[in-house]
């Protein structure tokens, strides 16, 4: 990409002697964000630029990061670093940075190509719901907006002038209105032609795209209105400028482990519910999350002593992944990686009594007492979904209460003991668990309007209570797999 190439030494002093007293004086309305790119890297340029020390610190209003994930695997995209977005909040707070500053999320988009030109519902709404999880993951870990990087696409994902086909949530089809314009299937600047093959979008009826999400009315007119836009709106339209994330997260089931959400029970054998695990994917992180009974939970200790996952990508294609025993270096956690490289975990008993056992790392590189699989809380007190919101998973000390587990070999479920005080139980997890919830709080005009974004990327319906923080009783609901609903209150 053209872009200027800065490290944060070389963009803070650019920010100080340059740009920032240059727009102080003849912009001041203008805010001034830096970094701009993912989220591996955007703690080292907050301790960096946003150092009081430093003079550029003065002239920032806030911080932009990317929702990619740095490498070629693109269905990681917005599947990883929300952890560093805590610890990045957690860097604002440490340096004394001023609750005025800004964290955006600048520039998000699914690649390659779209919805439409592939022509295949699941990834059409499997896309749509990971805008909707990883704005709400953004936005409960401090971020104050986020940015879809395009409005409007040509059928393909263009146009780019570097062949970089990517979707929105619209895209134009002048050419499917009724009648003859003598309008062409690309505009005239698109020089991408067909990357990916036909367009098989186009080979469908208004109404079989209708059924797929499609609406046949803005079909009439031109517009291909993808499940993206629909999924954004029933956020975007209800959680206004000038609200505030609240705590809210989906807890365990109130009859206990015998009864998760989408824990499912045929005959003698208990399976794993909410549909085939679409993120067992080597590069997504290992957390915590209170557990729902669903395959993204379910780990199979097998004959190598590797904690395995099975799966398939939302392209259908079958996965399989172990979890690693190194810690990311710009995570800082563990990741699911190829199960060759991945740790060796032996299971020893620590109190018989309670059922809680040790997870010895047995290819960590460290002394024995230290290579122990350990839970690790999310910094800023892990935002508004509190303590077991995504809590990361590391090798350290044995005899720390965070080393205590329960193994449940029947149900494949790995359970921290270290959140018991928080609330039900809390289970590895491959990257976040299906049903997810997001609360928001708007005072504006003296008035208390609160809003709840229920979202289920799982096959299954799910059934659920809201409660205050009182524990009362709100509501009662349910909701349809592979939907998101709004609550408002």
């Amino acid at each position: 990409w053209e872009a200027c190439s800065y490290n944060p030494v070389n963009e803070a002093d650019f920010v100080a002697h340059h740009l920032g007293p240059i727009l102080r004086d003849d912009h001041p309305d203008v805010k001034l964000f830096i970094f701009d790119h993912n989220k591996d890297h955007v703690i080292t340029w907050g301790e960096t630029i946003l150092n009081s020390s430093n003079p550029a610190s003065s002239f920032v209003d806030g911080t932009a990061v990317h929702w990619y994930a740095g490498g070629m695997d693109r269905l990681l995209d917005g599947a990883v670093g929300a952890p560093n977005m805590h610890r990045f909040v957690s860097t604002l707070k440490h340096q004394n940075i001023s609750d005025s500053h800004l964290i955006l999320g600048s520039e998000a988009c699914h690649c390659p190509s779209t919805g439409y030109a592939g022509g295949d519902l699941k990834v059409g709404w499997a896309r749509a719901e990971r805008y909707a999880h990883t704005i709400l993951a953004d936005l409960a870990a401090g971020s104050n907006g986020w940015v879809e990087w395009n409005l409007v696409l040509d059928p393909v994902g263009g146009p780019n002038h570097l062949g970089n086909m990517c979707d929105a949530p619209l895209l134009a089809v002048p050419y499917r209105v009724g009648g003859s314009h003598n309008v062409s299937e690309l505009p005239n600047f698109e020089h991408a032609g067909h990357p990916f093959g036909q367009v098989k979008g186009d080979t469908r009826t208004r109404e079989e795209l209708h059924a797929m999400g499609n609406p046949a009315d803005y079909l009439d007119r031109g517009v291909v209105v993808q499940p993206m836009y629909y999924y954004m709106g029933h956020i975007s339209r209800h959680v206004r400028p000038g609200s505030r994330a609240i705590h809210a997260i989906v807890d365990d089931c109130e009859s206990g482990p015998q009864s998760r959400t989408f824990r499912q029970t045929v005959g003698d054998t208990i399976v794993a519910g909410g549909g085939i695990n679409d993120v067992a994917r080597v590069g997504v992180e290992a957390t915590l999350w209170p557990c729902e009974g669903s395959t993204r939970q379910e780990w199979l200790l097998n004959d190598e002593d590797k904690l395995q996952v099975f799966g398939h990508d939302y392209l259908g294609k079958p996965t399989t992944s172990c979890l690693g025993h190194e810690p990311d270096k710009a995570f800082k956690g563990l990741l699911l990686t190829e199960c060759d490289k991945a740790g060796i975990f032996k299971m020893q008993t620590l109190n018989e009594t309670a059922g809680t056992v040790n997870a010895i790392v047995e290819n960590a590189d460290l002394a024995v007492g230290e290579n122990c699989l350990v839970a690790s809380p999310l910094e800023a007190n892990g935002g508004a979904y509190g303590p077991r919101g995504g809590a990361q998973v590391r090798v350290g000390k044995c005899d720390q209460p965070s080393a205590a587990w329960k193994f449940r070999n029947k149900t494949g479920e790995l359970i921290s003991t270290f959140f018991e005080d928080y609330g039900g139980d809390t289970c590895l997890t491959t990257g976040w668990p299906f049903l997810q919830i997001g609360a928001f709080v708007d005072r504006n005009n003296g008035n208390e309007k609160k809003t709840m974004i229920v979202l289920n990327e799982a096959e299954d319906p799910a059934n659920y209570i809201i409660r205050n923080g009182d524990g009362q009783i709100v509501m009662t609901n349910s909701i349809p797999g592979h939907s998101i609903q709004t609550v408002v209150l």
